[in-house]
Order: C-alpha cells, then sequence, then structure tokens
C-alpha cells in the first residue's frame, strides 16, 4: 500500500463517539453470548498469546480481554491519536499508525489478529489488502476473526430507510460495501485460511425490544450525528434539515422493531 492511501473515518470522532464506540462494544459482546471473541482460542489466550487488534479505537476490546487473559500481550493500533487511551493495563500497548500505509509488524508476529466495526473506514479493495496484510502476520496456526455489522436495517420505517439508503449510495459512491460483512468469509477462504466458521447475530434497534434494542437504536442515532456533516452534504440538506431527519429516526425506534445483522467470521492459517 503506498503513502497516498486514507481512512475514510466518515464519523467525526469526539468524545460523544468514543463512549458510543465504548458502548458498542458491550451490546455486541452482550448479543454473541457475553463474548467478545468466537475463534477457539481460550487456552492459548490463557496460556499467554500475541494478539493483535487493528482499528482498536478507544481499547475498550482490548481492555476486556486483557482483564479475562493476563498472560497474554495485546496491541492496539489506531489511526486516531485522540482516542488512544492514556492509561494501560500491564499487558497492552497500542501504536499510532495509518493500516493503509502497511502493518508495522514482521510476519508470523501474532497468534491472533481481531478487526472489527471497519465497514465506515475502508474500501472493499483496502478491507481485502488489510486482511491478507494481517494473514502474514499471523504465526502458523493463528487465527484472524473480523466481525462487521450490516449498515442496513431491517423492519424499517420511512425516515430511517431513507437515511439507510442514503449512506448505501454514499458508501458505494467511495468504493466501500456497506454490506460488507457477506464477503468476510469469502476473503478469508481466498486468501487461504482454513477451518472459516461465521456466526450471525440480530440485535434490535427499538426500546419495544428491551433493554439492548433500546441501547442500540441510540447508538445508531448517535452514530447518525456523528455522520451528520457528510449525509447532510450528500443528501442536499440543511443542518437542521438532517438533524430532523436523525430525530424522525430516533422516534420511529419506538415505533418499529428495526433490528441490524451483525457476523463475526473466523479462520485459521495453516502451514503445510
Amino acid at each position: 500500500m503506498g503513502n497516498s492511501e486514507s481512512v475514510n473515518y466518515l464519523v467525526k470522532i469526539d468524545e460523544v463517539q468514543v463512549e458510543r464506540i465504548q458502548k458498542l462494544h458491550h451490546i455486541i459482546k452482550s448479543c454473541f453470548n457475553n463474548t467478545n471473541y468466537s475463534a477457539p482460542i481460550s487456552q492459548n489466550l490463557k496460556r499467554g498469546a500475541e494478539v493483535l487488534d487493528i482499528g482498536s479505537g478507544p481499547g475498550t476490546w482490548i481492555f476486556d480481554m486483557s482483564s479475562d487473559y493476563p498472560k497474554s500481550k495485546f496491541t492496539g493500533i489506531e489511526i486516531k491519536s485522540s482516542i488512544l487511551p492514556a492509561i494501560l493495563p500491564f499487558n497492552t500497548r497500542f501504536i499510532h499508525h495509518n493500516v493503509l500505509n502497511g502493518l508495522p509488524f514482521y510476519p508470523n508476529s501474532f497468534d491472533y489478529i481481531f478487526i472489527r466495526g471497519m465497514v465506515l473506514c475502508f474500501t472493499e479493495s483496502q478491507y481485502e489488502q488489510v486482511i491478507k496484510e494481517s494473514i502474514d502476520l499471523l504465526k502458523p496456526n493463528g487465527y484472524l476473526e473480523l466481525c462487521e455489522g450490516e449498515v442496513n436495517f431491517h423492519n424499517m420505517g420511512p425516515i430511517s430507510r431513507r437515511i439507510i439508503y442514503s449512506m448505501g449510495k454514499l458508501l458505494r459512491s467511495k468504493s466501500m460495501n456497506p454490506l460488507i460483512c457477506n464477503r468476510l468469509h469469502e476473503f478469508l477462504a481466498k486468501h487461504k485460511l482454513r477451518q472459516i466458521q461465521q456466526e450471525e447475530v440480530m440485535i434490535p434497534l427499538s426500546p419495544l425490544n428491551g433493554k439492548i434494542g433500546e441501547l442500540n437504536g441510540l447508538n445508531a442515532y448517535y452514530a447518525f450525528y456523528g455522520m451528520k456533516d457528510v449525509l447532510a452534504k450528500h443528501m442536499r440538506l440543511s443542518k437542521s434539515e438532517m438533524e430532523r431527519l436523525i430525530e424522525g429516526f430516533l422516534d420511529e425506534t419506538r415505533t418499529y422493531q428495526m433490528y441490524c445483522k451483525y457476523t463475526r467470521v473466523y479462520g485459521k492459517k495453516i502451514v503445510t
């Protein structure tokens, strides 16, 4: 990858978005049976493994994992220096770096690599390239795991449908795939990972479906606010018009039992 490549980062990052990302971690974990991963790596983590989190954000996943597995070492890599954590558990480190300029590690360095929530950051080709480079960093018998949500809701009201349709058009105009989660299995197979497994969950967005639905609906609401400027420009709306649409989405979560799909996929690097 050349130095000219850049992460899109369509959500404007501020304190509200950092808190949103942290809460989203716990929503996803809860909906995947209160687990942080699906790959069969628990014994390795208990003994002590080298783990990399690509696009680590404020470090919520790493903090959770490093507490559960104190013998393992966790590295996070993140392009936004402003959200890197300042106080670190003893078995963690964070690196400020644009992964599209290459991953700054030696081959065969990690037992397990985790990537989540990059659908609004990478083009489809960038995502596949990061996957390819990640596999090079895995030790033999190491695992790569990916987790993404669809930029698409089900059982939407008219306002929600308008926002999601426009987001999809915006992403595709930038060569980004709002449904990238449906290609992750294909990418792992293409780059020769074995024993690939996929797990999907449907996460509610409505308080009509309980506390998780209420929290996830609010999470989407704040995500839309983080994208309001770029969405308003794309939809040719004023700032106030865009804000009214986003408020309309929140209103619809109270009357439509909307939900979204999240997918986890993992594969094993087997060297023959």
